[in-house]
């Protein structure tokens, strides 16, 4: 049915012995037997032929301004013994579009230069960017077609993320878990182990008081003292952290078998209890007064400091704390710092009273007056040092928390109640410290458990805990976090990526071929089905104006694919089915493979082809050029399928097929020709009126059909919701921006759809105030003066 004879102008050119080869081509023309316009394009703006003989030379130079309905456009450019084609050799620029900004076409052209070139290796850093761009503006594209993409990779995303994180914070939750079970665990062993020693630490001053109350060997010390003031020596005696009353002791402290029994009891007291040196003093206080001391394995005389009547702070708390308050247990003060022959250390010191019997031959009957407060049965006290340093060196307590690199603070709950100084002067309330690690002042509730022990000294705390930027965290968390997000984020590209591919996949596959046919070739069923009424459109691009011959093939293949993009989108919008390009020929079909019927197959492909002749009547190049196409329309039953399994494609067969493409050779430039039955099914549509006259060529209705004869066709020209809206009338409407009228009635109708013949989304609607007006083509001329509501910019003329 597209079967074309080719005939040549430039035969005689050739067969001229005086032909000069450089001479200008000249114009080919392609016919088809049926075509009955003759007239033809130029390709070459000027034809020059030169004869060698007789020096006469003879040009013809001439501009062609006709169009070409009988011409393909690809036999312009391939027809002919010397096509345009010919011209272009040598020429590198020829097949490069300088106007053309397409990014991949520009790397695939560069790319091919460095081939060309003999470049090896690697792509230069320019094509690799290109590339790099390209890939991920199509990424972005695909992404904003297919929002699923973005929502199934969210998704994705945040149930990996999701998942990743609920891991890690389990294996977090255990670790700390695990972690502060073990500070727990070494912070009330650590606790115990010190209140156990200290403790045991404080069994010789009881068994010491036993002794001194029980041995007799110091009950006449008290007597031989006296009550103050005898044996007073001095008072308000400078002493550390405060003043003393100084009592005279000589010849009492000091006897010989005094300081061997006080050395005797000492040491046995030392030796059973075995506390390797933790014990270094001992000190006796009959009448409340120093008398007697012990240390560095030797007795000797005290200082007679007399602590009922000294105003030294920390003293006179002690005989306070111990004898008129009646302290219950030990006394228990420190640590705070003293001098021993080993260096400076951290002692305690700790005082239990004495208390004479109110029964047998020693009993003391008499009244103490202490710091002003009459007492009775005071003997007075004694005390001892517990060097606290030795005791924490010898626990290991330091080493034991680097091992599990963790830092502590052991601490008494409250503060000591002796004034503001201690023994030595120093400040009390830095004596309820009694051990911390290096970095225990970064110790707070967020990085450390605290776990308290009963001791002797009262109520202990030790705090233990983790210092640094993650606290009890593991030192793998913010890794771990990090690299579940990265992670996640990657699976989300990779994800996303997969599914761009998939959807350009299966949008390349849908364009190519129906769903239902793509389940079938999937399922490996042969794909062919029957339309009992099916429309089918061809249309062809038959001619173009302009300077043609100064086309490269680039802006050629650029001009018909903005061409058929276009038809694409309206095919599309008037929902119906492109079936294939082939060379410049398009089809398209309503009906199948969605089944709808005939009158709304034919109304939706008349719509699709009014459309695609207004596009193509406004449509130009950017040199100027216009195409001019004619279409053809036919109705009837069609067998539809895919045959074969390389490269399939969804084909129409039957009848009417081949009387549809016949409509279309048939056809005028920028006409639609239909047949009878198409004809027919127009008519009958509910919604539309459709405009058609029936084809005259001589007096004779119809064209000559090869093989059916002569048959009857009509030319479709325009549509309308009704036959009011064929005129302009008081009261229409002119939608924007397509330009059609309704009539006041349609335009209720369809006041909230779009417009009713091409589709389009009407902006606004521009009510008609002028006289009424008939509707005519655009070849006819327009009598009236434009009277159109000027205020919308609108005229009958713009209409048009």
């Amino acid at each position: 049915t597209t079967s074309s004879t080719t005939s040549s102008t430039t035969t005689t050119m050739k067969s001229d012995p005086s032909y000069t080869k450089g001479s200008t081509i000249a114009s080919t023309t392609t016919r088809r037997p049926t075509d009955t316009d003759s007239t033809t394009i130029s390709l070459a703006s000027t034809n020059s032929i030169s004869r060698g003989s007789g020096g006469n030379n003879t040009t013809n130079t001439g501009t062609s301004a006709s169009y070409a309905t009988s011409t393909n456009i690809w036999a312009k450019l391939l027809g002919g013994n010397e096509s345009v084609w010919d011209g272009l050799d040598g020429r590198d620029d020829v097949y490069d579009d300088p106007n053309d900004n397409n990014d991949h076409d520009d790397l695939i052209s560069t790319k091919s230069r460095y081939e060309n070139e003999g470049i090896c290796g690697t792509a230069p850093l320019k094509i690799c960017l290109m590339g790099a761009w390209y890939e991920t503006r199509h990424f972005f594209e695909t992404l904003g077609k297919h929002p699923v993409i973005i929502v199934v990779s969210l998704a994705v995303f945040g149930l990996v993320c999701g998942l990743g994180m609920w891991a890690v914070e389990s294996e977090r939750e255990a670790f700390v878990m695990d972690r502060m079970d073990t500070a727990k665990f070494v912070a009330r062993e650590t606790a115990e182990y010190f209140a156990n020693e200290f403790r045991r630490s404080m069994v010789p001053l009881y068994a010491l008081r036993e002794a001194i109350q029980y041995s007799g060997h110091f009950d006449a010390l008290p007597d031989l003292i006296g009550n103050y003031p005898s044996n007073l020596q001095a008072e308000n005696v400078a002493i550390l952290g405060g003043d003393m009353t100084q009592r005279n002791i000589t010849g009492v402290c000091d006897q010989p078998q005094v300081l061997a029994d006080w050395k005797s009891m000492v040491t046995k007291i030392s030796d059973e209890h075995d506390l390797n040196g933790l014990i270094f003093r001992y000190r006796l206080w009959p009448k409340n007064v120093a008398c007697l001391e012990f240390k560095g394995g030797e007795a000797m005389m005290d200082s007679g400091m007399d602590a009922s009547y000294s105003p030294h702070p920390f003293w006179s708390q002690v005989v306070i704390d111990i004898q008129v308050d009646r302290w219950n247990g030990l006394h228990v003060f420190g640590p705070f710092e003293a001098k021993l022959p080993s260096g400076v250390a951290d002692v305690f010191c700790t005082h239990i009273p004495l208390w004479t019997s109110t029964t047998g031959e020693n009993a003391f009957k008499d009244v103490v007056k202490v710091q002003g407060t009459d007492v009775q049965n005071v003997w007075g006290f004694t005390m001892l040092y517990l060097n606290w340093s030795a005791m924490k060196e010898r626990s290991n307590m330091y080493e034991r928390f680097e091992n599990v690199n963790m830092e502590f603070e052991l601490f008494r709950e409250e503060e000591p109640r002796l004034g503001d100084v201690g023994p030595k002067g120093l400040p009390t309330k830095e004596m309820t410290k009694l051990a911390w690690s290096e970095q225990a002042d970064k110790l707070n509730e967020g990085n450390s458990v605290e776990v308290k022990t009963e001791s002797l000294h009262g109520i202990w705390i030790n705090r233990v805990g983790v210092v640094g930027d993650n606290g009890w965290n593991p030192e793998w968390w913010p890794t771990a976090v990090a690299s579940v997000v990265v992670g996640s984020f990657i699976l989300m590209v990779l994800t996303a990526m997969t599914m761009v591919k998939s959807y350009l996949h299966k949008d390349l596959v849908n364009r190519m071929l129906p769903k239902q046919a793509i389940r079938k070739l999937q399922r490996g069923q042969t794909v062919v089905e029957k339309y009992n009424i099916v429309t089918v459109f061809f249309a062809d691009i038959v001619g173009y104006t302009g300077a043609a011959g100064s086309m490269r093939p680039a802006q050629v293949m650029k001009m018909l694919n903005e061409l058929y993009t276009e038809l694409d989108k309206l095919a599309e919008k008037h929902q119906v089915y492109k079936v294939e390009t082939v060379g410049n020929q398009y089809m398209v079909v309503a009906g199948a493979p969605e089944r709808v019927t005939g009158r709304v197959g034919a109304q939706r492909v008349a719509l699709f082809a009014l459309d695609a002749i207004n596009f193509v009547s406004k449509y130009q190049t950017k040199e100027g050029d216009k195409i001019l196409i004619r279409a053809g329309m036919a109705s009837g039953p069609t067998v539809a399928g895919v045959v074969g399994q390389a490269m399939p494609r969804y084909c129409f067969f039957g009848e009417t097929v081949d009387f549809a493409s016949k409509m279309e050779s048939t056809s005028k430039k920028m006409k639609i020709q239909v047949s009878e039955m198409t004809y027919r099914l127009l008519l009958d549509c509910v919604n539309l009126k459709f405009v058609m006259t029936k084809r005259m060529e001589g007096g004779i209705a119809g064209v000559e059909i090869k093989g059916k004869g002569q048959q009857v066709t009509f030319w479709i020209e325009k549509a309308s919701p009704c036959e009011k809206c064929f005129e302009l009338a008081t009261g229409s409407f002119a939608l924007v921006p397509c330009g059609h009228i309704m009539c006041a009635d349609c335009n209720e109708k369809y006041k909230m759809l779009p417009c009713p013949t091409c589709r389009c989304k009407v902006d606004d609607r521009v009510e008609w105030r002028g006289k009424p007006t008939k509707i005519v083509d655009e070849s006819v001329e327009v009598e009236h003066a434009p009277v159109f509501d000027e205020e919308a910019g609108l005229t009958s003329e713009t209409m048009l």
